[in-house]
């Protein structure tokens, strides 16, 4: 405060203004404290209460949406096998060729599983997956998600889903790997055993054609050696044979897997040497097939066996002790036995007593009953947990041991068919001289028949029919070129960091944001919320500090007991009453004005204060209350609201008549009852006659008038006072409307003015 020291005097009575906490006027002439950062601290330290439990809410809200939004996917991943060269039965063929075609046919068959053929045949099996049927359009919805994807080089084909469910991402992938080979890979084998069949026909077809001349009167036909059918026709169970004559012994017939002797005779060696190098192959190259599966298979066994002996994880444990409701019932049971059974064996001298022990036995029983019910949930829960790993280890050890049995069919296979091809190239016939030359050539030795000549094209149409229908069958036994090399793989989360940065940084905006909040909501505000902020919104000087709020200051409310707050608040009066008298009424100052910018700022608490403070110091005071609508100072003074102010400016009462004496010395006059008429009157003439006739007896007059905004008569009794003090209240007065009333009082020329401060902090009240 500025001014002297003041003079500490008696707490005033209990119809003076009530007391708190011990709080001190900040020095008046000190430089207000405007820096910003200051003022967001002050407004943070309002709000924190708020701010913690608004902004935990707001936090925990964008938690879990960040959570549920920024959830990293699981992942599951299939492998496809492609074999840079056509592994093949029949021969390798061009091996460069096919390098050269790998590429192609590797974005061939990525592009071949995402098509929608394959899509459709997955969508069948998958249908009822939640995750599937949660998509509006499942095909568009896989098409978008199914990642399918090979380095160049590289034999393996992934396919990659990523989804919020794990068991579903793992049945896609294994429903799309499925629906490829059987759409493709096993389409492809059915279209070469459809072509097989239709080269099958065309074989009976011609080696019937190729019997029936043989067979006819008078064809001839050169030995086995030169190319055409022998005169008794062609061999085999499809071939009609020509009578045997008495006595002669019949053609042998071919045995199965055995060629004719005329299809020997035509195929030539070339045929037998390539049947015995991939015969020959096959013997050297499936035996280590055979070996690299059977370890496949060790592995997959020792794993089944291997699960089966393994503890159950920890996690599962964990997981029935904090979520199955029988386990935590059980265990809430045992630890109530344990409780009463220590307790009581804590009070009592023996402690083998039968009840004691009774407890203990109770403790034992329930002790046992949830290890029992625990023991119980974790063998259900691992064995379904072993049956479905057991499961998916069991379908690929079968699919090892079917691979194991096809190579070693084929195996078994090129072994008996590499002796019988050595034995067919061995039995060949010798290849004939040459021609010596002339147009006939072959049949130089004979001469020229039409009946030959058709019937050496068709065996030549037959001899390729042959060639092409064995190499088919060796193809279509052939291993695909496409296989599954790995299944879905369990899925696995990945990119979890940014899940939990999310989350973090979700929560922390929460209550970033009902900071921010605050402080906007403040600065639009601008409530007055430290000294700081009265200092720098008037230029009035702050005359006094009230460290009390009105109504925590009643005594009727619980604040007034406390005998420490109440001389703190009756203190801050005294010092405002001293500023006032020494300052001013010592300089021919009689009349105070207390008013506010606005309404309930605490200045019936201040007016009524500092009245009774002049009282006591021996001023012969009068109090007068002209908030003629709305009257508060005869509560304070204990006093009913009477004949006052109203009626003597309708001069119905004389005003010795009016004024009330109070217990403390204070003369008292109420604002009595309001009414237009008097509204009318509180101006010009009939004010400033009725103030100087009240001011007549009296030492000071004290008037606690309308908010200085808001009403018109406030103005008119402001401008008779020689003194105006000016009420801020603690987060009610809004910084520019004090500024405004302060820009008002010193327009209208009052010789003193200045602003006291009520609600103020221990340490803005230090003097």
């Amino acid at each position: 405060m500025n001014g002297p020291s003041f003079a500490t005097h008696a707490a005033p009575t209990a119809h003076s203004a009530p007391p708190r906490a011990p709080r001190q006027a900040a020095r008046p002439g000190a430089k207000p404290d405007d820096n910003p950062a200051a003022r967001v601290l002050i407004y943070l330290r309002l709000h924190w209460l708020m701010i913690a439990f608004c902004g935990t809410l707001l936090g925990g809200a964008g938690a879990f949406v960040a959570w549920d939004l920024l959830a990293s996917k699981y992942e599951s991943t299939g492998i496809l096998k492609v074999s840079a060269v056509q592994a093949t039965i029949a021969g390798q063929g061009n091996q460069q060729q096919a390098k050269t075609d790998f590429v192609t046919y590797t974005k061939t068959t990525s592009a071949l599983i995402k098509s929608e053929f394959v899509l459709n045949a997955a969508l069948r099996d998958i249908k009822d997956l939640p995750t599937i049927k949660a998509q509006k359009e499942p095909l568009k919805y896989l098409d978008e998600e199914l990642i399918v994807s090979g380095q160049d080089g590289s034999e393996l084909i992934r396919i990659t889903f990523k989804g919020h469910a794990p068991d579903d991402a793992k049945k896609i992938v294994d429903a799309v790997q499925k629906a490829f080979i059987e759409q493709v890979v096993e389409r492809e084998v059915r279209d070469s055993r459809k072509l097989l069949g239709q080269v099958e026909e065309w074989y009976t077809n011609v080696r019937n054609k190729l019997a029936s001349r043989a067979t006819k009167p008078g064809a001839t036909a050169k030995d086995g050696g030169n190319g055409l059918i022998p005169a008794g026709g062609v061999t085999g169970p499809a071939a009609p044979v020509a009578p045997a004559a008495p006595g002669a012994v019949p053609a042998p017939v071919p045995t199965a897997g055995t060629l004719p002797q005329v299809i020997l005779n035509r195929v030539g060696p070339d045929f037998f040497i390539n049947e015995i190098m991939k015969n020959r192959e096959k013997v050297d190259q499936l035996p280590l097939l055979i070996r690299d599966y059977e370890r496949q298979q060790k592995v997959l066994q020792d794993k089944l066996e291997a699960m089966q002996k393994a503890p159950p994880p920890k996690s599962i444990e964990d997981a029935i002790d904090r979520n199955d409701q029988d386990v935590q019932a059980a265990k809430y049971r045992m630890i109530q036995s344990y409780q009463l059974w220590k307790t009581r064996e804590d009070t009592s001298t023996n402690k083998n007593n039968p009840a004691v022990l009774e407890l203990k036995h109770a403790y034992e029983s329930d002790k046992a009953r949830w290890e029992e019910i625990r023991s119980e949930k974790l063998q259900t829960i691992e064995r379904e947990r072993r049956v479905k790993e057991a499961r998916e280890v069991a379908t690929e050890l079968e699919k090892i041991i079917q691979r194991i049995q096809s190579h070693q069919e084929q195996l078994d296979h090129a072994k008996d068919a590499l002796p019988r091809a050595m034995k067919q190239l061995m039995e060949l016939p010798a290849p004939p001289e040459k021609s010596t030359g002339g147009f006939l050539s072959r049949f130089d030795k004979e001469p020229y028949l039409p009946e030959n000549s058709d019937l050496e094209t068709v065996d030549s149409v037959f001899r390729r029919l042959i060639l092409q229908k064995e190499l088919l069958k060796l193809a279509v036994e052939s291993p695909p070129r496409v296989e599954i090399l790995q299944p879905a793989s369990v899925p696995t989360q990945k990119d979890t960091k940014k899940q939990i940065l999310g989350t973090a940084f979700a929560s922390i905006m929460g209550f970033v944001l009902m900071a921010l909040g605050v402080l906007g909501f403040e600065m639009m505000s601008k409530r007055v919320s430290s000294l700081a902020d009265v200092k720098t919104s008037s230029p009035a000087p702050v005359v006094g500090v009230i460290p009390c709020a009105p109504g925590d200051a009643t005594a009727a409310q619980g604040g007034g007991r406390d005998p420490v707050k109440r001389a703190a608040t009756n203190e801050a009066i005294d010092k405002l009453r001293a500023y006032v008298s020494q300052t001013w009424l010592s300089r021919g100052a009689t009349t105070i004005g207390v008013t506010s910018p606005i309404g309930d700022e605490g200045k019936a608490f201040t007016a009524f204060g500092l009245a009774s403070s002049l009282a006591q110091a021996g001023y012969k005071t009068l109090l007068v209350d002209f908030d003629l609508r709305e009257p508060a100072l005869h509560p304070y003074a204990g006093v009913p609201n009477a004949a006052g102010v109203c009626e003597l400016l309708r001069a119905e009462i004389d005003p010795r008549a009016a004024v009330q004496f109070l217990p403390s010395g204070l003369h008292m006059l109420p604002a009595g009852k309001w009414s237009d008429e008097a509204r009318k009157a509180a101006t010009g003439e009939k004010l400033e006659a009725l103030l100087a006739k009240l001011k007549e007896p009296y030492d000071c007059v004290v008037i606690h008038g309308h908010a200085l905004l808001t009403v018109a008569e406030s103005v008119e009794v402001a401008r008779r006072c020689e003194v105006v003090l000016m009420c801020a209240k603690y987060r009610e007065t809004v910084s520019p409307l004090l500024k405004r009333a302060a820009d008002r009082v010193a327009a209208m020329e009052i010789p003193y003015s200045g602003i006291v401060y009520i609600g103020a902090t221990e340490q803005e009240a230090l003097c």
